[in-house]
C-alpha cells in the first residue's frame, strides 16, 4: 500500500495484512503521446474491497483493463495471486490463461451474447475454459441465478431482461468461473438509479461474503459504506488512498475535496 497514514494502517484489520492478491508496481500506459497511467503502485489483500474513484479521464478504467490484461502496459508489473506479468513483454498463452483465471470482470455494458439464453451465457465459458460438463455447468449457473433472484430468467434471451437483470446475469457469468478477485468497471453507470440499486445489492452481498473486489465507481455512498479502502485517481496518478471513512469524510487533499464536493453537489 502507498500513501497510507498511521491511522489508516491501524484501522485496516489484521486479516487483510496478508500477501497481496493483486500487486501493481510502476504501471505505465500511453495512448499515443498521452500518458494515461503514470507509474501506478497499489496492492490489494485477500478479502479486501477497494473502491477506485476520481474524475472522468483519470485512468480508472484503464487501470482495471491493464490489470486484467485487456490493455497492454508499456512498463511496470502486475502480479495476481502470485503470477506476474511485465509491461512491454507479451506473455505466452498459457501464462495469460492462468493469470486471467483468477480474475472476474464486469463492465459498464453487459456484453451478453444476444443469441444465447441466459443459462447458455453463463455456462459457455464454464464448459470451454474450465472443461465442466453441461450438467455441472448448468447446476453452477442455476445456483448463481437463484442467488441474484433470476432463476426464472434462465431460458429467456438477454433482450427480454431489463438492464439491471442483464448486469446481474453478467455478474453471475463472471462468478461462475470461480475467480479469486472480481473487477467492476462502473457496473451501474448505464442503469437508472433505481435499477442500479439491484446490482449494488448483489455487490454488497459479495463483499459481505468475503469476495476480494476492486470497483471503479461513481457511487460515492457505496464506496464509503461497502469498501474497506478508497483509492482516488486524477491525471493518471493515485493522489490519495486510505480507509473509506477518512478519505470520503476527512481528506486533507484539496484535489480530492474538490472532486468529492463536485460529485455530491451535482
Amino acid at each position: 500500500m502507498q500513501n497510507l497514514s498511521v491511522l489508516d494502517k491501524l484501522l485496516i484489520p489484521e486479516a487483510t495484512k496478508a500477501s497481496p492478491v493483486i500487486e501493481v508496481q510502476g504501471l505505465s500506459k500511453h495512448y499515443g503521446s498521452v500518458q494515461v497511467l503514470k507509474e501506478i503502485n497499489l496492492s490489494i489483500e485477500p478479502g479486501e474491497v477497494v473502491a477506485v474513484i476520481g474524475p472522468s479521464g483519470s485512468g480508472k478504467s484503464t487501470l482495471l483493463r491493464c490489470i486484467n490484461q485487456l490493455e497492454p502496459a508499456e512498463a511496470g508489473t502486475v502480479t495476481v495471486a502470485g503470477l506476474t506479468i511485465k509491461g512491454g513483454v507479451d506473455p505466452d498463452r498459457s501464462t495469460l490463461q492462468h493469470f486471467k483465471r483468477n480474475l472476474g470482470m464486469v463492465f459498464q455494458s453487459f456484453n451478453l451474447f444476444p443469441h444465447l439464453t441466459v443459462l447458455e451465457n453463463i455456462t459457455l465459458a464454464q464448459r470451454r475454459v474450465l472443461g465442466r460438463t453441461t450438467e455441472v455447468a448448468n447446476e453452477r449457473a442455476m445456483s448463481l441465478l437463484k442467488r441474484v433472484g433470476l432463476e426464472q430468467k434462465a431460458s429467456q434471451y438477454p433482450a427480454r431482461c431489463s438492464g439491471g437483470q442483464q448486469q446481474r446475469i453478467a455478474i453471475c457469468r463472471a462468478l461462475a468461473l470461480d475467480p479469486k478477485i472480481m473487477l467492476f468497471d462502473e457496473p451501474t453507470s448505464a442503469l437508472d438509479p433505481e435499477v442500479g440499486l439491484e446490482v449494488l445489492a448483489v455487490m454488497r452481498e459479495l463483499a459481505q461474503d468475503g469476495m476480494t473486489m476492486m470497483i471503479v465507481t461513481h457511487e460515492m455512498s457505496f464506496a464509503e459504506d461497502v469498501s474497506n479502502r478508497v483509492i482516488v485517481m486524477a491525471d493518471g496518478k493515485i493522489i490519495e488512498e486510505g480507509t473509506s471513512s477518512r478519505v470520503m469524510r476527512h481528506s486533507e487533499n484539496e484535489r480530492v475535496k474538490q472532486f468529492l464536493s463536485a460529485v455530491r453537489n451535482r
